[in-house]
């Protein structure tokens, strides 16, 4: 299934709107938030970072990923999400380790810079095309099994949190699909708040204010954190969100993708941001059958998260205490049954699509749930490496 962009009609827009999709965007970025900030709090220790730094940083992500996939969304009507790199961020937790933070912020931009270039000379387009369907499919069931197995292993650490979530997805499933996972968020909420574990006392209401950092270029934070910081989104980001698209049918005009999400980073470089790009992680969850069971309207699920994103970036110094005070037993949960179907259907397009070859889709998915680093690109790259250049000496045309 190939799916193409529509125009953007306003009231075509509002009457695909559904209550699935608003929550399943709303699960994306709670999810989205989970893992990640906390490395951003190793990076701030690290290079000593302040608090205002680290708040207008995540105030700069936000509002740059929330505006890019608003935008992106509703014009190819996909649902397209878009992340910080996470990859970029642990290489930060050392990289930035005694480099002055202006030049690092040089650096953020210089990186964006030549992820724009890629994308307006039309080179990233060209190698993702290649990518065989089964490829592509395997590489996104390795990629979100991880978070169906921490929700398994969740139910040894915190039971009477786990289990009553995980069996409340299944019981509302039975009548209702599209509301499982909703209920399963709702009573999660009500199961932390009602056995004492959100600490309410450290909650507080506050407005990020974003700090401004004026650039400076050197060749020494070019050499030793662009080209890095540029390699790792290209090949730990972009190449496997991309595909991760492509596996749920949806025909993705990559450097349009590419040009959108590298040209919002160099506008958000100088408030202490990174990289932004299309997510592997939770594209699943917009992209997915529980978003909505007609593709054509998720890209809402899409649209709700960037107004989610824009609302965490205004507040984001009061949602990090609130991410902090929330058990992690209950986000691992909400993740992996929010996307036990997109994996089930990955799992199943891979095999289809493989043919007769089974083996090429398996060792994919292997490798991409391994967690191997190499060169200190992570396993989503080299499952595609793998998994293509298997593909090449295959009998079936994958």
């Amino acid at each position: 299934m190939e799916l193409s962009s529509k125009p953007s009609d306003l009231r075509s827009i509002v009457s695909d709107v559904s209550f699935s999709a608003v929550v399943a965007g709303i699960i994306a970025i709670i999810v989205g938030y989970a893992g990640p900030t906390i490395l951003v709090f190793q990076v701030a220790q690290s290079a000593g970072l302040t608090d205002e730094q680290v708040t207008s940083w995540l105030w700069a992500y936000s509002i740059a990923s929330g505006v890019t996939t608003i935008f992106a969304s509703i014009v190819t009507r996909q649902p397209i999400i878009m992340a910080w790199s996470t990859p970029g961020i642990a290489f930060l937790v050392l990289g930035l380790r005694g480099v002055p933070f202006d030049e690092a912020i040089g650096a953020f931009i210089v990186s964006n810079v030549l992820i724009l270039f890629v994308g307006l000379t039309g080179l990233f387009n060209k190698v993702i095309e290649k990518i065989p369907m089964s490829v592509a499919a395997a590489l996104n069931a390795g990629i979100l099994l991880p978070f169906a197995l921490n929700a398994i292993g969740s139910v040894q650490t915190a039971p009477l949190i786990a289990l009553p979530m995980i069996l409340t997805f299944f019981v509302v499933r039975i009548f209702s699909p599209r509301w499982s996972v909703a209920s399963v968020f709702l009573i999660g909420i009500i199961l932390c708040f009602s056995q004492g574990e959100v600490n309410s006392s450290d909650l507080a209401l506050k407005i990020a204010v974003p700090i401004l950092t004026e650039p400076t270029f050197t060749i020494s934070s070019i050499i030793n954190i662009a080209i890095p910081l540029t390699i790792l989104a290209l090949t730990g980001q972009y190449l496997p969100g991309l595909t991760v698209m492509r596996s749920f049918g949806y025909k993705i005009k990559n450097n349009f993708v590419v040009n959108v999400a590298s040209i919002a980073s160099i506008i958000v470089a100088p408030f202490c941001c990174h990289n932004i790009n299309p997510s592997s992680m939770i594209a699943g969850i917009v992209a997915g059958p529980e978003a909505h069971e007609d593709p054509d309207k998720r890209y809402w699920a899409a649209i709700t998260a960037g107004v989610v994103y824009i609302i965490f970036g205004t507040l984001a110094a009061s949602f990090v205490l609130l991410f902090a005070a929330l058990p992690s037993e209950a986000v691992y949960v909400l993740a992996g049954v929010s996307l036990l179907s997109a994996i089930a259907i990955s799992l199943k397009t891979s095999f289809d699509s493989a043919k007769h070859d089974f083996v090429i889709p398996t060792v994919v998915f292997c490798v991409a749930i391994s967690d191997v680093t190499i060169l200190s690109i992570g396993s989503a790259f080299w499952a595609i490496v793998v998994g293509f250049a298997l593909s090449l000496f295959s009998k079936d045309k994958i």
